[in-house]
């Protein structure tokens, strides 16, 4: 496909890159293909620590905490902490470029994973990974809304949120295959030499990030920002100033961003113990556990956030605004017993079948949460409050769920095989909250996006 069919303008027009033009659908759909594979590689650096719990404990001679410490708060600190900052920089400056550098940073900061030789080390690299990823989500949240009309903003962030299902099964099933490979042939690298298993996957998905953020830098093209309700764009407002909107709306986001935020932890949950559950608790091998996440978060996840998009753009259509928020209710009801039982099951295969089947209604929510806050604020805003709400919920989720779960292990359910009771006890309270939180956001959220229409 040539550019000009691609992004919907002439070659005459493409030489002038701030003339004003009308990307096409086709062209919108190409470059939520591309924030997808960014989402991908992100996904797979975030949640591939996860897979290797067991050898960095043994190798670093760590406690669960500590682990907990570099799969959740070493990530989530600088994560959330510039994500206001970042959301400013989206709101205000390009967004195509801050989410190249920040493919680049997380990319060189997962190969620095596979450095480190302490607890401190891979500490840092962990936080720099999270500074890198705090780019990417509230630019694409920002950027999709503007190439889509709000009837098919659902698919299209489903398209988007595809990167963490397909990222995330991907992660396990490569990443499986490559710790059990590099056990057994103990490589020997280029300049670094030879290296324990466990860090060698991390040099495996570190350097091929670096040529998607070139791929970013150079196919894909700022669409022009979306016109407020009033027919005109308006300037990009303070930090403060969106917070007061924020606050001054808060019967509407409050409940839409405490709901998503709560389901947000059992997700956290399973993406950071899942791997461990069923290797401590089912004797599978990471190989198996490969296989298990792939086929429940690479298919099931990835058919349910699909699936999501397309039944909240079919809902919309009828004139129920709150779609978004209705759709992922109900798929997190539905999922709650399932995860539960899957994580109390006594059978692998028991265990195995319920999770994979959980994951297709646990990822419902997926694209739904990006579409819901978007489509309750304004334009200018968008930049801003989605760095905000992507603050709060992995403040919440990454940083309460592992260490949260790791804790119960510890303390309540007698160490390291007590895994599947911390996650069964996790999940039910975080969805069951977030299910009376999202019942309690539908008629606000739908008030303030009819004032928006």
């Amino acid at each position: 496909m040539s550019e000009e069919a691609l992004t919907g303008q002439s070659s005459a027009e493409s030489e002038a890159d701030d003339a004003p033009w009308a990307p096409s659908e086709a062209y919108g759909f190409y470059v939520v293909g591309v924030l997808m594979l960014a989402y991908m590689f992100s996904f797979i650096d975030r949640v591939l620590l996860s897979l290797v719990i067991d050898p960095i404990r043994a190798d670093l001679g760590l406690s669960e905490t500590q682990i907990s410490l570099l799969i959740g708060f070493a990530f989530a600190a600088f994560y959330t902490l510039l994500g206001l900052p970042f959301g400013r920089w989206v709101d205000t400056r390009g967004r195509r470029n801050l989410i190249a550098l920040g493919i680049a940073l997380w990319s060189l900061a997962t190969v620095a994973c596979g450095l480190a030789n302490s607890f401190w080390r891979l500490f840092a690299a962990r936080m720099a990974v999270g500074v890198g990823e705090a780019t990417l989500s509230p630019a694409a949240y920002s950027i999709i809304p503007d190439y889509f009309s709000p009837q098919k903003l659902g698919l299209a962030m489903g398209v988007y949120y595809c990167g963490v299902t397909l990222g995330g099964g991907l992660a396990m099933l490569v990443g499986g295959v490559v710790v059990q490979w590099a056990a057994a042939a103990a490589p020997v690298l280029p300049v670094v030499g030879q290296v324990e298993a466990w860090k060698v996957p991390f040099f495996i998905v570190g350097f091929p990030g670096l040529l998607v953020a070139l791929l970013v830098l150079l196919t894909v093209r700022e669409p022009p920002r979306r016109l407020e309700k009033s027919g005109a764009a308006s300037a990009a407002p303070p930090v403060r100033e969106v917070i007061a909107y924020v606050w001054e709306n808060r019967g509407a986001y409050g409940p839409v961003f405490a709901g998503f935020s709560a389901v947000v932890i059992g997700g956290y949950a399973f993406n950071v113990w899942g791997p461990a559950y069923f290797m401590r608790v089912h004797g599978y091998d990471p190989a198996e556990v490969g296989v298990i996440f792939a086929l429940a978060l690479g298919v099931f996840g990835t058919l349910g956030v699909l699936s999501g998009g397309v039944i909240s753009d079919w809902i919309s259509r009828s004139g129920k605004l709150d779609a978004p928020i209705r759709v992922s209710m109900w798929g997190a009801i539905i999922q709650a017993p399932l995860f539960v039982g899957a994580y109390l099951s006594p059978s692998p295969i028991v265990a195995a079948v319920l999770f994979i089947v959980a994951m297709y209604f646990g990822s419902v929510y997926g694209g739904l949460q990006a579409a819901a806050v978007q489509s309750m604020t304004p334009n200018r805003m968008r930049g801003q409050v989605a760095a905000l709400y992507l603050t709060i919920a992995n403040m919440v989720g990454l940083g309460l769920a592992p260490t949260w779960t790791a804790w119960m292990t510890e303390n309540l359910f007698g160490g390291p095989q007590g895994i599947g009771k911390s996650l069964a006890l996790t999940t039910a309270i975080a969805v069951t909250t977030g299910v009376v939180l999202m019942a309690l956001a539908l008629k606000p959220a739908a008030k303030r996006i009819a004032a928006l229409r």
